[in-house]
Formats: C-alpha cells, structure tokens, sequence
C-alpha cells in the first residue's frame, strides 16, 4: 500500500462501454463514476544502535521510533528477535521514557493505539556475551498492526524496520586486577594478581603486562609467578612478557610488593595495561583500578628529661609524650629500660597524672587504648648513686619504646613499634682523692713528726676544697711550719680546717706541717686519718661531700737514757 494523505484520500472508479451501432459507428458509454474513501494506518519503523563496533562483555541500547502516518489509529506491537551473540538485560524497555517490567523484544513490546501523525519510542539494552563467526550482530525489528475499517472489518498488517549491524571487534582481552587485601599498612606485604582471558576470536600473540606500582609500594624482586612458573627475572613495571593466548584460554599473573611507607593520600590504586597484537595491529587493554586502603596507626613518641646535667645523687624524671597521629586506634605498652647506672624510683610511674603502683618501666607501662589523635604522657623517676663514678660512667642515656597492635578490617591483627629519641645527661662531680703520709714513722715522746697531706681533683667540676682533722691525737701542731702549695706560704692559721681554695680538674694541693708527740703520752701507737669537705655548684644548685683519706700509724718508743 502507498502512504497517502491523512486528509481523506479517495480512490475513484468508472466504468466505460464501447460499442458500434447499425449505421457503423463506433461509441464510448461512460457509467457513474464511484468514489471509496481509503482508511488505513500507515507505519514507517526505525532502527538505530548505540554503537557501530562492540567487544566482548560491552552493553549496547537499541532505539526504535514507530511512525504513523496514515490517517486511522492502529493498535500496534513490536517484536524484535535478538540476533545470536547478545542477551536482553531484564527491565531495559522503555516506552517513551516510561519502563514497562517483565516485557522483552523478542516476546512483543506491546505500543498500544498510534495515533495519525504521532510516534512511539521504544528502547532497552542488551549485553555481548559472545561473539558469532560473523563478527557482526544483525537483528530487524517487525511491527505488526490492527485496526478496523468504518464497516467494521478488523485489518491487520506488519512493517519491517531497516537492518541494524553492529561488527564485533575480533581481537578481545578481558583484564582483571585485585589484591590479596583491601587494607594494608606500613611494612605489609601485598599480594597483586592479574587474570587475563582472551575472549575474542583469534589468537593473541605478543602478549606484554605492565603494572607500575603506586607511591609508596615497592616491587619484591623475584616474586613474579606466570601460571604456576616462578619468573624471577621479571619486573612488573617494565613488563612481563607473556607470549601468546588461544581463544578462551587464561592466565593468571601475580607479584609481591612491600608497603614502605604512607602515600599522600590513604589509597594505594594501580591499572595493568597489557598490549598485545601482530605486524601493524596494535592493542592494548586497560584493567579494572585496584585499590588498597592504607591505615596509618603512626605514632609520634618524644622523651625528655628535667636535667641534662647532673651530679651523682640526684634523682632525674624522665618525660614520654605519647601521641597516635595515625588514623585507627590501638592498644599500646610503653618499654623503657632503666638506664644503666640508675635505680629505678618505686611507685614513681603515672600515666596521664594518675599513679600506676606496682610495675617497672622495664616490664612494660599498659597504656590502653590510644584513639587517633589522642595523647599520653608517662613520667617516672631514676635516681643516680651517690657512688658514681663520673670517669666511668661520663653520661647517662635512655630511649624508650611504643609497642601497639591495632586490627585490620580484613581480620589480621599487627603489632609494630616506635622508638623514642634518645636523651642524654651528662654527669659533672669533682672527685677528691686525699692521701697523707708521716715521716718518720717511729719517734719517742716528745718527738717530732712531719706530714704531708696530698688532694687531688681527679673530676670534671671545680670545687672549694678544705681539710681537717690534720692534728693526730696527743700531739701538738706547730702553726709556724704549716705549708700549703696553693696559698705557697708558710704559717697559715689553722683553726680546725685548712681551705685550699678551689681545685679545678686535675689539679693537686699539699700540705705540710709538723707536729709535737706530747711527752706525757703513754701510748705506744698514734693513728688517724684526715678528711677533705668540698663543695661546688651546677646549674645553680650547689653540692657538697666529703672525703676520707688512708690511715697513718705512728709507733712511740719509750724513752731510755
């Protein structure tokens, strides 16, 4: 049937006699001319796809506009059989933008009446799930129509659309990219596959893989596997070559890397691009971006300490800020092995300001757990013997550690640690010898003795240095011949203690004096020793001690005429 105008067209009929009569005389009869109006739809169908070129796994939507242009409504469905290769996606119709559920193409899409002169629009979408021999999908839409006629006869009819193609590309490699995890951390090993499957219709030959890792993971050298072979000589950011793959068939690549340290932002992704082809024909398939989330339970632990110069005696209190400026919380122990040369000062520990009785630093301080962001600060004390000695032990050091296990979202639980600076104090005393010696050893009473009285500072700090008690018992000091090196004068008073000024490091006094055994003493042995007081400062504290000397004897002979 030929379209015609929807103003009523008519189709005129006439019938015509030709005759002869007597006379010979030929003549045309012309009837009534008999007019019949033609009614019908007239529908015009178009198809059009969303691409001229698919591959394998690609989703592609097929448009098709209904036209009326006749001068009846008719009452219309379209089915449209798909072509091998494609498979409908469920619930995709839609009429004029309206979804109409459960109604497929190949089973009819129902379009309802169309009216003269209006148009129906119909599409949905279909997947490739394989491809054909003729790598190309080519399907026509059928619109089948009805109407009835003004003396009540139901026509009915179909019209075709054009032929829709779309080629099939021959050559197809799906790429897939995954990890062994989904969550990672600083000093974690990942585990990366690549599965490649070559889902077009030849072969793929050249095949070459490359996956550069991201900022803050480095390649494991001699980790990459290829099917089940240990390649050791490969780098997946240069390229693993993987030779050639046979329609349908697969391969499954995979490496170790080593997170060693926190990227910028807290996502490690990569792509594999793997490039394959022959002669002049290049291509290359991007994967799927595989991407890890980075947790970063970092933890900032500072020490310090109240004196970075003390003096044998003191008591040093030691300082750990504990701050987690990573972003997941964990359940910490500080460790803190008491310096060597300290005692550790009992019950000293808090934690955050509230005693912690009972625990050494050396076993372990239970912190708890330590939210992102959240601060602890620890103090204790050590004390440093009074018998140091400065010229073994110059300095005292400590550093301290955090140990916190923190659990990923994928189950595993970790356990890192942190060290602290290392804090230094410096030991500073004078250390005072005194030595004294009698000659002769052996007197009558009534005798003579000379001593000599020796200090050495064999320290690192001056000090103000005195002696006394230099008299032994039952003798008398002659004041006169009394002799000090640092003053380099005789007669100096003596009033229970000889000042010797100060004594910088290193640097010796003497004293010499005389003394008179009484001649009334009966004994037969006089013995003694002498003391050195010394005082000196440190960062405006002061401090003083005392040292001993060594015992002196004298042995008293009687008296014979």
């Amino acid at each position: 049937m030929t379209p015609v105008s929807r103003s009523g067209p008519v189709v005129k009929n006439q019938s015509r006699v030709l005759y002869s009569s007597a006379a010979g005389t030929d003549a045309i009869a012309f009837s009534n001319t008999v007019n019949t109006s033609v009614v019908s739809p007239v529908l015009s169908v178009f198809k059009t796809a969303s691409a001229i070129s698919v591959s394998l796994g690609d989703t592609l939507v097929y448009k098709i506009s209904v036209r009326n242009n006749g001068n009846v409504a008719g009452e219309a469905t379209l089915i449209d059989p798909l072509p091998q290769g494609v498979s409908f996606i469920a619930n995709s119709v839609l009429r004029d933008g309206v979804p109409l559920p459960g109604v497929t193409p190949s089973s009819g899409i129902p379009l309802g009446p169309i009216a003269p002169g209006t148009q129906v629009n119909i599409s949905f979408q279909v997947i490739v799930v394989s491809l054909p021999a003729s790598l190309e999908l080519q399907n026509q839409a059928t619109a089948r129509y009805a109407f009835v006629t003004p003396e009540g006869r139901e026509v009915q009819g179909e019209v075709s659309s054009n032929v829709s193609k779309v080629s099939l590309a021959a050559y197809l490699l799906s790429s897939f990219l995954s990890a062994n995890t989904n969550t990672t951390f600083v000093g974690d090993v990942i585990t990366y596959t690549l599965q490649l499957r070559n889902e077009g219709a030849r072969t793929l030959s050249g095949l070459l893989a490359r996956i550069p890792l991201p900022e803050g993971a480095a390649f494991i050298p001699g980790s990459v596997i290829v099917g089940n072979m240990y390649v050791p000589g490969d780098d997946p950011a240069i390229g693993i070559p993987l030779g050639a793959l046979v329609p349908g068939a697969s391969l499954s690549i995979s490496f170790r890397a080593r997170v060693t340290l926190a990227p910028p932002s807290p996502v490690l992704g990569t792509k594999a691009v793997t490039s394959y082809g022959e002669g002049d024909e290049k291509y290359a398939t991007t994967s799927n971006l595989a991407e890890i989330n980075v947790v970063s339970p970092g933890f900032t632990i500072r020490l310090r300490t109240d004196l970075t110069k003390a003096v044998p005696g003191d008591n040093l209190r030691y300082e750990f800020n504990v701050i987690n400026d990573g972003n997941l919380a964990v359940d910490a122990i500080l460790i803190d092995a008491i310096p060597s040369g300290t005692l550790f000062v009992w019950d000293s520990i808090t934690v955050n300001g509230v005693p912690r009785k009972g625990i050494r630093p050396g076993d372990g301080i239970p912190l708890g757990t330590i939210r992102a962001g959240e601060r602890v600060i620890v103090r204790f004390l050590v004390s440093i013997p009074a018998f140091t000695d400065i010229r073994t032990l110059p300095a005292i050091s400590n550093q301290g550690s955090i140990q916190y296990t923190f659990l990923l979202p994928d189950g595993r639980n970790v356990r890192q640690s942190e060290s602290s600076n290392l804090v230094m104090t410096q030991l500073f005393s004078p250390v005072i010898t005194v030595e004294i010696a009698n000659d002769p050893p052996i007197v009558e009473t009534g005798g003579i003795v000379g001593f000599r009285i020796t200090v050495h500072n064999s320290g690192n700090t001056p000090a103000e240095v005195s002696v006394i008690r230099i008299i032994p018992p039952a003798t008398i000091l002659d004041p006169d011949l009394v002799y000090v090196s640092t003053l380099g004068s005789h007669g100096v008073p003596y009033s229970g203690a000889v000042q010797l000024g100060t004594l910088a490091p290193g640097e010796s006094a003497t004293i010499s004096y005389y003394v008179k055994v009484n001649v009334d003493y009966l004994g037969h042995i006089i013995t003694g020793y002498c003391n050195a007081l010394y005082t000196f400062a440190l960062d405006t504290r002061k401090y003083s001690g005392e040292a001993r000397s060594n015992s002196y004897q004298i042995q008293i002979e009687e008296f014979s005429e």
